[in-house]
């Protein structure tokens, strides 16, 4: 499967999750004035201009996907630009997005591909919170979902392969979210972890630290990634920051995002949703 069927998909997933959206856009007064009042409580904080905010003004994780959905008619799209390699060998550029979207109450999507340039497959996910505290901060979601030809398969492996698992997070107010995932894959025999820390140093900084594993019948990687990210306005974050290694079996020895071409975080709900 070529490139241009890839994008075009990306594209009609983007125009369904932004519809959805933008449909909440419709709601009665009722459900608004319902909707705005649970977003002030907890989960996500409206601006005057319309954008939302997650709760205390905390942005995303980095490359971790969070732990319960967005709220519904929320899209958050991360885009991430970076260079990697091998110690004392030229570094290779690569990109990648994330594309979160609330779809109903409880239900999220996820679109993702940390690796567009090398991976063959986009994941994509539907996620529901099983259990939420009365904010709707902090939970437990299950997920499942398929990763997608985006690319050309190897001869000899499933075009498109099943992935489900389980994702929570924990919201300490004004202080600092953690979100943890674990996925499974049986056609591959793999499972991936993610740990997230996101930490409020300043109303506009937020250091972070991600951990993220592949576990497989072979070998065992972890990979550790400090970064931060600075708030530019409330639905609008910039973030650096450098993945290493932690075990002798790895893909890569470093990862880096440049400021030139870094992870963006930017998050939007329709004005009168």
């Amino acid at each position: 499967m070529k490139r241009p069927f890839f994008l075009t998909a990306v594209c009609f997933i983007a125009v369904i999750v932004l519809t959805i959206g933008y449909g909440y856009a419709e709601i009665g007064e009722g459900v608004v004035g319902s909707q705005q009042e649970r977003m002030d409580e907890g989960g996500m904080v409206m601006g005057k201009d319309g954008g939302t905010e997650m709760a205390y003004g905390f942005p995303h994780p980095f490359f971790n996907h969070m732990g319960i959905p967005d709220m519904p008619g929320m899209v958050s799209a991360r885009i991430t630009g970076y260079r990697q390699g091998y110690s004392g060998e030229d570094s290779a550029g690569d990109y990648g997005f994330h594309l979160e979207a609330g779809i109903y109450n409880r239900l999220g999507l996820h679109v993702r591909n940390n690796a567009i340039k090398q991976s063959s497959r986009t994941d994509v996910m539907l996620m529901y919170a099983v259990l939420q505290d009365a904010e709707a901060e902090s939970g437990v979601s299950v997920f499942g979902g398929a990763l997608i030809p985006s690319g050309t398969i190897p001869e000899g492996q499933d075009d498109v392969v099943g992935a489900f698992g389980v994702a929570g997070r924990k919201v300490f107010k004004d202080i600092a979210i953690f979100d943890g995932n674990v996925h499974y894959m049986p056609e591959m025999k793999m499972v991936e972890l993610g740990l997230s820390g996101i930490f409020k140093a300043t109303d506009s900084m937020f250091p972070i630290i991600e951990v993220s594993g592949e576990l497989t019948e072979d070998e065992t990687i972890f990979y550790l990634l400090p970064a931060l990210k600075f708030k530019l306005k409330p639905e609008v974050f910039l973030g650096v920051g450098s993945q290493i290694a932690l075990t002798s079996d790895r893909e890569l020895d470093r990862k880096s995002t440049r400021l030139n071409s870094s992870h963006t975080d930017i998050s939007r709900m329709p004005s009168s949703a």
